[in-house]
């Protein structure tokens, strides 16, 4: 369930729905307009977050570390079924809160990378 590879499929198939998720909502926003445009950026954050997920799999990290990339990767998933089945939509804050804690374990990760690249 934790496995890099497992969380890597999860992530890509993630990634695909918060872009389908940001279609819907597009195509809502312009029959109905005003918020829902707010929905799609929403999405689109998402997507980015789930794009991080993806490339920190790709890294040698903790096991702990891999289960917060997972739980977070599951939550995308939770979050689509609540778009999709109830017609509710994540706050941009949420939004925000799960990309940016991805990301920024993206670019710690990375520069442990390079650090460690340079000092072999």
């Amino acid at each position: 369930m934790f496995k890099p590879k497992v969380l890597k499929f999860f992530s890509i198939v993630a990634i695909v729905i918060c872009v389908t998720a940001t279609l819907i909502s597009l195509v809502i926003a312009v029959m109905e307009g005003g918020m829902i445009y707010l929905s799609a950026l929403s999405w689109a954050v998402l997507g980015y977050a789930s794009y991080c997920a993806m490339k920190l799999t790709g890294y040698d990290i903790y096991e702990e570390d891999m289960r917060k990339i997972g739980w977070s990767v599951y939550l995308l998933f939770v979050v689509f079924v609540l778009f999709l089945f109830v017609g509710a939509f994540i706050g941009p804050v949420v939004a925000i809160i799960v990309a940016s804690r991805l990301h920024f374990q993206k670019t710690t990760n990375e520069k442990w990378v390079k650090q460690y690249d340079s000092t072999d």
